[in-house]
């Protein structure tokens, strides 16, 4: 099941929105939920960029909590410190935990 934001709760971009200048990060604030029918996506409209006046339209795959932005900065800046090979060898142990996640979805 598919996270619910509340609504006025701020959240972040997960990724790029070109025709709004807006980028991965950026933090709006939601303004309305519009509850998915069935096999499809919420949606949510989104104020409060450093673009006045604009109301940003997205799927709830297009944002993420503020809490899992920081998570994921924090990891970032983690993976940065690790040598080439370091990386190497996590790049193949977050392939096996990839393919892991699909066969548990599969199976669930």
């Amino acid at each position: 099941m598919a996270k619910t934001f509340p609504l006025f709760s701020q959240v972040a971009l997960a990724k790029d929105l070109p025709e709004y200048h807006l980028k991965r990060g950026d933090i709006a604030t939601i303004v309305e939920h519009y509850p998915s029918q069935e096999g499809k996506e919420d949606g949510y409209s989104l104020e409060g960029f450093d673009v006045p006046n604009v109301t940003v339209e997205v799927d709830a795959s297009q944002i993420i909590s503020l809490s899992q932005l920081q998570q994921e900065e924090e990891i970032l800046a983690k993976l940065r410190q690790l040598s080439q090979s370091r990386l190497l060898h996590l790049q193949d142990y977050i392939d096996f935990l990839v393919q892991k996640e699909k066969a548990d979805q599969k199976s669930a």
